[in-house]
């Protein structure tokens, strides 16, 4: 509930002088009842007012003075505020590792489950007016929850991610900038719809696409590892900055981290690789984290849900006079004042 501030709150005291009014009439009331009992020809009294207003001259007062308060209230400028962000809003991608390397243990449980609950966590920590989508990426990359606002459709495709061969970060790059462009121009966002989970996908706002010098996102990118198929890791970097889109990264993992090939039986050596996630930080405009834990982890994505700001658009307080409202009110509440004492008070006059 938002509560009622005051541009002037000093005018308020105006509202002393309404009480005193009220005071005042309540004074006059029981002057005029003791004028009444020393009036000794009650009989007379009767036959010259006899259909006095009763408890209506009454509702009369309250009403009179309720109007008073209102203007009081109107004239001490009554403010709501509210915070908005700016037209820069834009939307976030997550770029999320599914490569086989992800299987290691030198992060418990395991790197992915860790990297999902963390993951979740970030989600959670998003504006819920900001737009976020995640792309998973192996040999291939998969767009699996374009950007939306429905937080539970979001939380159900990063449970449901699954582990793949090969690592093609470029391309992950090359897809996330393309989609995040396109939804741009088209000022819509979750373009293949999705289901309902008592949230909505709408926006309906369409703002990203009404100024060209505005980033039409930002992209978030977990892996552990290096490009291993498609275009290469600078390449899918470069699109991204040309588009105007900062990649922040995260770096996931040890320099111990093993895991035993499925088909050889193995070990093969899965250490991670932060030099070309913090190239890509850096041609982009964004940042570089490295995590080797689940705590690590999470503290990273609290760090870019701070740098998150200068992209998405700065928090704006909004300040709408309700001035206009009170006023009203107490010309209502006066005009029926008037109104009923013409009625009812008409045998007085």
């Amino acid at each position: 509930m938002t509560a009622i501030q005051f541009l002037h709150g000093g005018r308020l005291w105006l509202l002393v002088v309404v009480a005193m009014l009220g005071a005042g009439y309540i004074a006059a009331l029981r002057w005029r009842r003791r004028a009444t009992v020393r009036f000794t020809q009650v009989d007379l009294l009767d036959r010259i007012a006899p259909a006095r207003p009763a408890w209506r001259r009454h509702v009369v007062a309250a009403l009179q003075l309720a109007g008073l308060g209102l203007g009081v209230v109107a004239i001490a400028r009554p403010v709501e505020r509210t915070t908005e962000r700016t037209e820069s809003e834009g939307r976030i991608l997550v770029l999320f590792d599914v490569s086989l390397s992800m299987m290691a243990t030198d992060v418990e449980p395991d790197r992915i489950e860790a990297a999902k609950e963390a993951a979740r966590a970030f989600v959670d920590q998003v504006d819920p007016s900001v737009e976020v989508g995640l792309v998973s990426f192996s040999g291939r990359v998969t767009v699996e929850i374009p950007p939306t606002l429905n937080r539970g459709r979001l939380e159900r495709g990063i449970e449901g991610l699954e582990l793949a061969e090969s690592t093609a970060i470029g391309d992950a790059l090359d897809t996330g900038a393309e989609l995040l462009e396109q939804l741009a121009d088209d000022g819509d966002g979750d373009p293949d719809g999705g289901d309902s989970d008592g949230g909505s996908d709408d926006r309906g706002d369409g703002s990203n696409g009404a100024d060209d010098e505005l980033a039409p996102g930002a992209i978030v990118l977990l892996s552990d590892g290096e490009t291993t198929v498609g275009i290469e890791t600078a390449e899918g970097a470069q699109v991204a900055a040309d588009a105007g889109i900062p990649v922040f990264t995260i770096a996931f993992g040890t320099l111990e981290g093993t895991i035993t090939d499925p088909l050889s039986g193995d070990v093969i050596s899965v250490a991670v690789q932060p030099e070309p996630l913090a190239d890509v930080a850096e041609v982009t405009g964004g940042a570089a984290y490295e995590a080797a834990t689940e705590a690590e982890l999470s503290e990273a994505y609290e760090l870019i849900q701070e740098s998150l700001g200068d992209t998405l658009g700065e928090e704006i307080e909004v300040v709408t006079e309700q001035t206009w409202k009170w006023a009203a009110a107490a010309m209502l509440v006066l005009a029926v004042a008037w109104a009923l004492s013409l009625w009812w008070l008409r045998g007085l006059v």
